[in-house]
């Protein structure tokens, strides 16, 4: 969390640099990604080939018409907050998201290859290496600014619980900014709400 709010003031401040030389600077877009299940394993998922990687299509579309329970923007937005103590953050008046596009994230949960997803290993975790050449490889078109993307990273379904790594990164250099790791409870009705439900608990931290 520490490491978050650091990361977010060196962000801004640049940011209120540009601000306060008397120009008229674009602020930075904000974009979202939705979640991308691209390296994601699964402990003790059971379903029929095909009905895991529809459901992951499906979370994105839910995530973002859903806006009412799953609040995604709030992931950026109460750090904002907290780190608030200028003037020129409070006119920007950040609240939501720029630009929300799911077609990346939808397109890779299409083509994934649903047979090297399960695992024995309920530690797994993906290593840095491979993190940074997945958002290196993510198709963000001609958007600017800055990205945020939820990796999958294990659905363990034995223990109901979903591993996720939030991340932010620079649109145009595909530098990562922040990576944490976050987890919850999974729970509901159909794989899809499944698996959805700790991406809702997530938002609204």
């Amino acid at each position: 969390m520490k490491k978050f709010i650091c990361l977010l003031f060196v962000l801004f401040s640049g940011m209120l640099m540009a601000l306060g030389n008397g120009k008229a600077q674009p602020v930075p877009k904000m974009n979202f990604y939705g979640v991308d299940f691209t390296l994601v394993k699964t402990f003790g998922v059971k379903e029929e080939p095909g009905k895991v990687a529809k459901a992951f299509e499906e979370i994105n579309k839910l995530i973002v018409t859903e806006t009412k329970k799953y609040q995604y923007g709030n992931f950026f937005v109460k750090y904002v907050r907290e780190i608030d103590q200028s003037a020129e953050l409070k006119k920007i008046q950040f609240t939501s998201f720029d630009n929300v596009n799911i077609d990346e994230a939808i397109y890779r949960a299409r083509i994934m290859n649903e047979a090297g997803m399960p695992t024995y290993n309920k530690a797994f975790k993906i290593d840095d290496d491979a993190l940074v050449a997945l958002i290196k490889s993510f198709n963000t078109g001609k958007d600017t600014g800055y990205g945020v993307v939820y990796v999958a990273e294990l659905l363990n379904k034995e223990d109901g619980i979903g591993n996720f790594i939030a991340v932010c990164f620079n649109v145009k250099t595909k530098k990562i900014v922040f990576a944490d790791r976050v987890s919850a409870k999974a729970g509901g009705f159909g794989l899809r709400n499944y698996w959805a439900s700790p991406l809702e608990k997530f938002f609204k931290l």
